[in-house]
């Protein structure tokens, strides 16, 4: 009898430590999938990367359901690029407090990278453009492209940014 209460008590234990371990994760919501992309290799083996936009969805006309906002509010993460962009989120994002925020476009150094001309202009991407229509002058938002995922000295920062903050909610 001794043995069977000690091995219920044992599998208890183990069920209830695995349930708090669980509560301990962070839950990392990326508005678009390349932000998921670099959140989820941050974040691999830590907590859940979801990414917010469904598949075939516009960050240029996207608006959020009552389950995104939701999803946004629970989550211990929010990571987007910012409202010149992503202008779907600017009133969601804006209710969050900032240490759970990582907000792509205010970084210290992404700016300067996305100025017209400082890298490539931004005419090899996914967009689809009439003939003899100039891709640059459609796709900058203000005077920024905010395409970010077309430079890989951006991603660093974003990767080096995501791992900040999750050490920072997860010491």
């Amino acid at each position: 009898m001794l043995q069977k209460n000690t091995l219920l008590f044992a599998a208890l234990s183990a069920a209830l430590w695995g349930t708090t371990a669980q509560d301990v994760n962070a839950a990392v919501v990326a508005s678009l999938k390349p932000l998921g992309f670099i959140a989820s290799a941050i974040a691999d083996g830590v907590t859940e990367t979801q990414v917010l936009l469904p598949d075939g969805a516009s960050e240029h006309d996207y608006s959020l359901r009552p389950s995104d906002v939701k999803r946004l509010q629970n989550a211990d993460l929010v990571v987007w690029i910012g409202p010149e962009m992503e202008a779907f989120m600017q009133k969601s994002a804006s209710q969050l407090p900032a240490e759970k925020q990582v907000t792509i476009a205010g970084l210290s150094g992404v700016k300067p990278l996305l100025m017209k001309g400082a890298e490539d202009e931004g005419d090899e991407h996914d967009h689809d453009h009439a003939h003899g229509e100039k891709g640059d002058d459609h796709h900058h938002h203000g005077e920024y492209n905010m395409h970010l995922w077309l430079s890989p000295e951006i991603a660093r920062l974003t990767a080096v940014a995501i791992h900040d903050k999750l050490v920072e909610l997860m010491p």
